[in-house]
């Protein structure tokens, strides 16, 4: 059975800088050592009526986890786009971590994320909506309050029943996890990951970036409302990550560790360890 106080656990939120933290661990953690699970969610949109809802992930995904969790020798790491309500499967002592981000930023990068991704089955409705419209009218689970919903494990909450429980849930699980990271403050992060894991410190360029997506102070007043009355209960508990956050950076010398992360070499992150 693998070393359960060795396994760690990434939540990855989609549109976070994840896809840049995929390229630290896999010079961390070999192939043969990761588990990559995914689950429906980020761009799923609600049916408005099933008899009997589609599953968000099926019973052969939910069998191989738990086959690779009890008889992996070598498994360290699993990692992907699920939520929180995979957590029961995981060994106790797991190490959970995670990246929050500002939820206005996000929504903006989810949104040009699919009007850039052509071979996706809802481009054509990112090119045909607005961000407004986006957020609001096109029933997309990751813009209806997504991060709350995925660490509370209840991606499967109907459109606008997101609700002041589901976010005592997030927080509750959130304060469990070993490192909880943030988009925005993305080299402290990768430091608070390096100090938890003993990594030694090299530095990974940032990956799948839209340098044209507009940015906050950009967006028209109406299309900010939206965004944060769609996101009321994401907006909050990113203030509430950002506090554990500040909790953890405040307990290292940043000034110095950022120093001596910033003259670290810089890997291609293509190569596993």
């Amino acid at each position: 059975m693998p070393n359960k106080s060795e396994l760690t656990v990434y939540v990855h939120i989609p549109k976070t800088a994840g896809t840049t933290l995929i390229s630290l661990l896999k010079h961390h953690y070999s192939r043969e050592q990761t588990y990559k699970i995914m689950m429906r969610g980020m761009s799923l949109i609600a049916p408005k009526y099933r008899f009997l809802p589609k599953p968000l992930i099926s019973f052969s995904k939910l069998r191989r986890l738990k086959f690779a969790i009890g008889h992996q020798q070598k498994l360290r790491m699993i990692h992907g786009h699920f939520d929180m309500s995979l957590g029961k499967l995981m060994p106790a002592a797991a190490s959970f971590i995670t990246i929050l981000r500002d939820p206005i930023d996000r929504a903006v990068s989810h949104h040009n994320h699919y009007r850039r991704l052509t071979s996706d089955p809802i481009h054509p409705l990112a090119m045909q909506s607005s961000l407004e419209e986006w957020v609001s009218s096109c029933r997309l689970v990751e813009m209806d309050n997504g991060q709350t919903r995925r660490l509370a494990g209840e991606m499967d909450l109907p459109i606008g029943k997101v609700s002041s429980r589901t976010l005592d849930t997030a927080k509750a699980n959130l304060i469990r996890f070993a490192v909880v990271g943030l988009t925005e403050r993305f080299e402290e992060t990768q430091i608070l990951l390096h100090q938890k894991f003993n990594w030694p410190y090299c530095r990974y360029p940032s990956r799948n970036v839209n340098p044209t997506r507009p940015k906050k102070v950009e967006l028209d007043q109406t299309v900010l409302s939206r965004i944060k009355t769609a996101n009321q209960f994401d907006i909050e508990l990113y203030q509430f990550a950002t506090e554990l956050f500040n909790r953890s950076a405040t307990s290292i010398d940043m000034d110095r560790e950022l120093a001596l992360f910033r003259n670290a070499p810089e890997h291609d992150g293509l190569t596993a360890a």
